[in-house]
């Protein structure tokens, strides 16, 4: 069984994955809006609220952490945490 990325590697994963595959792509359309990417799919769901970004990426891809970044923004990358509700990393 695959032991769960850290914090940490989600984080470095999903900035690398959106940087180098998403960040171009998804500013045309898709500016202000929010990423929640699950790192380990190279999936993401995108909506104008990032809880709903999050509860999308949920119901498609499972109860876990994701990469959440505004587009067009990478100063306040974060994640979700399943623990609480939600918690940001500022």
């Amino acid at each position: 069984m695959n032991q769960p990325l850290s914090l940490e590697e989600i984080s470095k994963v999903g900035e690398k994955f959106y940087i180098e595959k998403l960040k171009d792509k998804l500013e045309k359309d898709y500016l202000g809006q929010y990423a929640a990417i699950d790192v380990e799919q190279k999936k993401y769901q995108i909506d104008s609220d990032r809880l709903v970004a999050v509860e999308k990426a949920k119901k498609e891809f499972g109860d876990k952490l994701f990469y959440i970044i505004q587009i067009g923004s990478t100063q306040n990358p974060g994640l979700n945490f399943s623990e609480k509700r939600y918690a940001w990393n500022f």
